[in-house]
């Protein structure tokens, strides 16, 4: 959220973070942003109060676009979990006491893909969201899933899904899945493992969802830095089973316990930034990360 700091002029309260987004003061329950505006006016400092209005309602805007574009997400395990650099990160994630509110600067980073996905479909066929149960090996309809109560045990058996782009070419059934990065200079020859790795679990869903099976997957990596320059990388779909395989062995290790860490430059701050992206880094370490590094 923004550095703004505000104060409720009707009762004082302090209004940080996600309070920012509601006009409304969680104390006393009176509107805030006019009156807090008008003070600004008040003490000459027009031009600021407009800089910090406009910072604001934008940074709003773009935690609304990521609220809708998530409004599929149910609370099953989501594919993203499982494909993670880090399963540990995944089983942090799950836990509420742990979770942080989102910075300004990851809302920014995922926003600018939440454009290019509703704006780049690339056939007729795209969001398409998908639920797998992987214990029992058969699809559920999303919508049975969003029904079910929340305290359901079989919620943790299920895998949810949503595949960006599903084309026919030629004979060819082909996954596509596009990725906003920043290149920097670097020439990506193959697809990333991890993005490999989901479109193979899109495939496996796509077959018991549908009774499609697509041979070929598509990571269409597209750089910020150069005007969304495209870089579409094609390769062969793994084998049902052997997805099957490791949806398997995943969820075993998810269900039991605090996963080993895979410590990478996401936490290792061995990149280009010298930057930690992991936010459960302190708690992994207290949950003995040394042993590992």
């Amino acid at each position: 959220m923004s550095n703004l700091k505000i104060d409720c002029p009707h009762c004082g309260e302090a209004i940080e973070g996600n309070k920012q987004m509601v006009d409304v003061c969680s104390s006393c329950m009176k509107p805030w942003r006019e009156a807090f505006f008008a003070q600004g006016q008040q003490a000459g400092d027009i031009e600021q109060g407009i800089k910090d209005f406009v910072v604001t309602a934008f940074h709003k805007a773009q935690r609304d676009a990521l609220w809708k574009n998530s409004g599929t997400r149910l609370d099953t395990w989501h594919v993203s979990d499982f494909v993670s650099p880090c399963l540990r990160k995944t089983h942090y994630s799950k836990i509420p006491e742990l979770k942080k509110d989102m910075t300004d600067e990851m809302a920014a980073i995922l926003f600018q893909g939440v454009i290019v996905h509703d704006n780049a479909l690339l056939g007729s066929i795209n969001e398409l969201t998908m639920c797998y149960d992987i214990v029992k090996r058969e699809n559920i309809d999303p919508s049975t899933v969003k029904a079910m109560d929340k305290e359901d045990p079989r919620k943790k058996d299920i895998l949810t899904g949503t595949l960006d782009d599903l084309l026919r070419i030629g004979n060819e059934y082909v996954i596509a899945d596009k990725k906003t990065w920043n290149a920097r200079g670097y020439k990506k020859k193959e697809a990333s493992p991890e993005h490999i790795l989901q479109v193979n679990i899109y495939k496996l869903m796509l077959k018991y969802s549908y009774g499609i099976e697509a041979n070929y997957g598509c990571n269409l990596y597209l750089d910020k830095g150069n005007g969304y320059a495209e870089t579409p990388l094609v390769y062969k779909t793994a084998p049902i089973e052997e997805t099957q395989k490791f949806l398997d062995e995943t969820l075993n290790k998810l269900m039991n316990g605090v996963p080993d860490p895979t410590i990478t430059f996401l936490c290792n701050g061995l990149n280009k930034d010298k930057k930690i992206y992991c936010n459960f880094l302190e708690q992994c370490k207290k949950d003995g990360r040394e042993n590992f590094v």
